[in-house]
C-alpha cells in the first residue's frame, strides 16, 4: 500500500471514528430535547383537561349540590379529544378510562409523595415509547389520581430518522474528504515518488539522473538537497572511476617497466653463478646489477610517494606565499642541477591555500624537468601572475605527439638524454589535483616548453 492510500485509510477511519462517537453524542441529545419538548405539550395538555375537569366538578357540586351529576359530567368529558388518553383512579378503582393502556396502582405511590404535584415518566417496552404524566387530585378528596398515556413512539422514529440523515450525510462527507486527502497526499508525496525513482537509477548505476523538482517548499529543498548529493555521489565514484582506472595504467606501466630491469639482474646474477669470467667482466656484471637494482629502488621510493599522495596521507593546508615557495625550490633544483640558470620574477606574487612540502615537490619537478631539456646554462624563466605560477624553458620542446603522452606514468621523451623513471609528471598531476590546481602545457619542437599550474579554488590573493 502506497503512502498516499495510507493516509486516505487513515483520514476515513478517524472520520468515521469521530462520526460515530459524534453522532452517539448528539443523536442522545437530540432525542432527549425531542422528549422533553413532546413532554412538555403533552403536560400542557394534561394541565388543561386536569383545569376542565375541577372546574366542571366544583360548578357542577356548587350548583347542583350533588357529585354523582359531577361525576357523570365528569364521565361524558373523558368522550372528548381533549381527554384522549386519560385514565380517573379513585382508591385504585378505575373510573374512568379513555386510553388504551392499562396502569397497575401502587399503594406506596402515597407514601413515596409520587404524583402529589404534575409528574412524569417514560416508559419503553418491545421498541415503543409513551409518557405517562399524572397527578393527585385533593379536591375530590381521598386517593383520586388523573393520568394521561400518551404513545411517544413517533418522537423517537424522528430521532431516528435523523440519525439516518446524519449518518448518511457524514459518511458522504467521510467519503470525500478521504478522496481529497489522497489527492492533496499524492500532490504533496509526489516529489517523493520522483525522488524514488531518481534513488533506484542511481542504484542501477546511471549516476547523472537527477530529480525535476520545482517547488519552494519542503519536498522541493529535499529535492535539491537530493540532487546535490547525487551530485557528490556521481563526482565521488567519477574520481574512483578514474583512479581507478589510473592505477590500472600505473600497474600496467609498473609491470612493463620492471620487467627490463628485472630481466637484466637475473641474466647478470645466472652469468656470475654459472660462467667462470675474468676480473674485469665480473665487475662489469656486478655494476649493471647495482644500477639496475638502485632504479628499481629509486622506482619503489617514487611509487610509495605516488601512493601516499592517492591516499592523502599527512597533507596540511595553510596558506602559503608562492614566491617564497619557488624561492626554496629554485635552491634545491641549483643543487641538483648546477648548470642550470634560472630568473624568477615575483612582482605579481600571490597567496595560495595549500601543503608547503607538495607545492615545493610539484615546483622542483617543473623546474627540474625545464633544465633537463635546456642546454648548459640556458636560462629558464619562473614568473608569477594573478594565480598562475608559469615555469618555461627555451631547450629541445617537444613534438605534438610526445606533449599528448607526458602526463602517462613512466614516459619519456624519446632522444632527450634525460635520466629518470618518468614519474615526475604524474607526481606533479596528483598534488596539482589535492589543490584544486591544473596543470597546462605547452611546446614546440625546437623552441622549448612552457608549464602553467594554475591555482583556482586554492588562490587567496596577494
Amino acid at each position: 500500500m502506497k503512502l498516499y492510500q495510507k493516509i486516505m485509510a487513515l483520514i476515513f477511519v478517524i472520520l468515521t471514528g469521530c462520526g460515530v462517537l459524534c453522532g452517539w453524542l448528539l443523536g442522545n441529545e437530540y432525542e432527549k430535547r425531542q422528549f422533553a419538548r413532546a413532554a412538555d405539550a403533552r403536560i400542557q395538555s394534561y394541565e388543561s383537561a386536569r383545569y376542565t375537569m375541577e372546574w366542571i366538578w366544583q360548578t357542577e357540586s356548587a350548583t347542583k349540590g350533588s357529585s354523582e351529576i359531577s361525576r357523570l359530567l365528569v364521565e361524558q368529558l373523558f368522550e372528548q379529544s381533549l381527554f384522549d388518553g386519560c385514565i380517573w383512579i379513585k382508591d385504585g378503582t378505575v373510573l374512568c378510562d379513555s386510553s388504551l393502556y392499562e396502569i397497575s396502582w401502587d399503594a406506596g405511590w402515597r407514601e413515596e409523595g409520587r404524583f402529589e404535584e404534575t409528574d412524569y415518566v417514560l416508559e419503553r417496552e418491545n421498541g415503543e415509547y409513551w409518557i405517562v404524566i399524572g397527578s393527585a387530585l385533593p379536591w375530590l378528596g381521598g386517593e383520586n389520581y388523573l393520568f394521561c398515556v400518551q404513545d411517544l413512539t413517533e418522537v423517537h422514529e424522528e430521532t431516528q430518522e435523523f440519525i439516518r440523515q446524519f449518518s448518511l450525510l457524514w459518511m458522504l462527507f467521510v467519503t470525500v474528504a478521504s478522496v481529497l486527502g489522497a489527492v492533496a497526499a499524492k500532490l504533496v508525496l509526489g516529489p517523493l515518488e520522483s525522488l524514488t525513482r531518481v534513488a533506484g537509477e542511481i542504484s542501477r548505476g546511471n549516476y547523472d539522473v537527477r530529480a525535476k523538482v520545482k517547488r519552494r517548499d519542503e519536498t522541493g529543498k529535499l529535492a535539491e538537497a537530493f540532487n546535490l548529493m547525487a551530485g557528490q555521489v556521481e563526482s565521488r565514484i567519477r574520481e574512483l572511476t578514474l583512479a581507478g582506472e589510473e592505477k590500472e595504467r600505473l600497474l600496467g606501466s609498473l609491470a612493463h617497466e620492471m620487467r627490463t630491469p628485472m630481466t637484466s639482474i637475473l641474466g647478470y646474477s645466472e652469468t656470475l653463478l654459472h660462467v667462470k669470467l675474468g676480473e674485469r667482466e665480473s665487475a662489469r656484471a656486478l655494476q649493471n646489477i647495482h644500477e639496475q637494482a638502485s632504479y628499481l629502488q629509486r622506482l619503489s621510493a617514487k611509487l610509495m610517494e605516488l601512493m601516499a599522495l592517492h591516499q592523502n596521507e599527512a597533507i596540511s593546508m595553510k596558506v602559503q606565499q608562492a614566491g617564497e615557495l619557488l624561492e626554496k625550490a629554485l635552491l634545491m633544483a641549483e643543487k641538483r642541477r648546477p648548470n642550470g640558470k634560472f630568473r624568477l620574477d615575483r612582482r605579481e606574487d600571490f597567496s595560495v591555500h595549500g601543503d608547503r612540502d607538495l607545492l615545493i615537490s610539484l615546483f622542483v619537478n617543473l623546474l627540474d624537468n625545464g633544465a633537463k631539456a635546456s642546454a648548459s646554462g640556458q636560462e629558464i624563466q619562473v614568473r608569477l601572475q594573478e594565480g598562475q605560477v608559469i615555469v618555461q624553458d627555451f631547450g629541445k620542446g617537444m613534438t605534438k605527439e610526445e606533449l599528448e603522452k607526458i602526463r602517462e606514468p613512466f614516459y619519456q621523451v624519446e632522444n632527450s638524454g634525460q635520466e629518470g623513471l618518468g614519474l615526475g609528471l604524474a607526481i606533479c598531476e596528483q598534488i596539482a589535483r589535492l589543490h584544486h590546481a591544473e596543470i597546462q602545457f605547452e611546446s614546440r619542437e625546437g623552441e622549448g616548453t612552457t608549464a602553467t599550474v594554475s591555482f583556482y579554488k586554492t588562490f587567496t590573493g596577494r
